[in-house]
């Protein structure tokens, strides 16, 4: 997930389902980037993937013949109601001093000498970041909760590190990986007072806050721009996807909105909008429950506890169709 300033965070929490949560179990097809380092380490008698097929089969013998697809467990397709108890795998407090369980802080200003990395034809890579948004440090460090203005971008992922098991990740960048499962919820306390951008850059807008959530082999790619040769790098100009969850369009602007995008695939969004928070906090989520997206303003008192029941999760999400305050818009047929 990614937050744009100005913008002063509060509270940040992460939950998924159990059998929902990204584990770092070995895998049988390796990433390209990543493939000569796998290899290199793996056992000879190990099974490797028949990609076609879609099944496992030993190097020294011919794949068995099935009349029917074979679907291992980790080749399942999402549940259409996963239920059961939510449990909070991230979290973060800005209340002295910072806190973070879970989670990492990472932005685009990649330098080989601290973290990430840099070249001209791809600019600065991810790397950690200073609590303030501002500067590369050398390690990750909890966030002390404002981004001054919409200079100030942040991106958050998990707390493990991508090893031979991650998707690829540009070579040197600090990259980490973020919340797989069809099933899980992001919870956010927030403000967004108003300020202006204080450097010269004129290419930047000013006054737009926005939390937004990207497919992580966008970040962990190059997540604005093209290279040197103006070629897209990452996916996003493929149907990867972004959702912002909300976004503040225009400079100074009041309204904010969600929509989703995804360039040669489904994308949209409509016309309603929530009032930006002004001198004062608001809490708001966005749940992911196959094939929904939910995003809501809750109400002051919720707590981000360390486990929800799937009970209250199913009240955040239902629709009503009769309520003013609702908006429900399908993306595709």
């Amino acid at each position: 997930m990614h937050l744009r300033g100005p913008m002063n965070v509060s509270q940040l929490a992460v939950y998924q389902l159990p059998d929902d949560m990204h584990t770092l179990r070995k895998r049988n097809t390796v990433p390209f980037y990543n493939s000569q380092r796998a290899l290199h380490n793996r056992d000879p008698n190990t099974f490797t993937r028949d990609h076609a097929r879609g099944f496992p089969f030993s190097p020294a013998t011919a794949p068995p013949q099935h009349d029917k697809p074979v679907v291992h467990p980790n080749e399942r397709k999402p549940s259409r109601r996963a239920t059961g108890h939510w449990s909070r795998v991230g979290y973060y407090t800005s209340t002295a001093p910072a806190q973070a369980t879970g989670l990492t802080f990472l932005a685009n200003l990649g330098d080989p000498r601290q973290s990430g990395t840099f070249d001209y034809a791809f600019g600065n890579s991810l790397s950690y970041v200073s609590s303030n948004g501002a500067k590369v440090t050398d390690e990750s460090t909890p966030f002390e909760g404002t981004l001054s203005t919409s200079e100030r971008e942040i991106a958050v992922f998990t707390d493990k590190a991508c090893d031979q098991d991650c998707p690829y990740w540009r070579p040197n960048a600090t990259s980490h990986f973020g919340w797989s499962g069809a099933s899980k919820a992001f919870f956010i306390e927030f403000q967004m007072d108003h300020y202006q951008n204080t450097g010269t850059d004129q290419g930047l807008i000013s006054d737009a806050p926005a939390w937004w959530f990207l497919n992580a082999a966008i970040p962990r790619i190059l997540q604005y721009g093209n290279d040197r040769n103006n070629v897209p790098c990452s996916c996003w100009s493929t149907g990867c996807g972004e959702f912002d969850a909300f976004e503040v369009l225009g400079k100074g602007e009041e309204r904010a909105k969600s929509t989703l995008h995804r360039q040669g695939n489904l994308e949209g969004g409509d016309s309603n909008y929530f009032k930006r928070p002004v001198g004062r906090m608001l809490k708001f989520a966005v749940v992911w429950t196959y094939p929904n997206i939910t995003a809501l303003v809750l109400d002051d008192d919720f707590d981000f506890s360390e486990t929800l029941l799937d009970g209250q999760i199913q009240q955040l999400v239902s629709y009503e169709p009769d309520s003013w305050v609702h908006s429900l818009f399908a993306i595709g047929d």
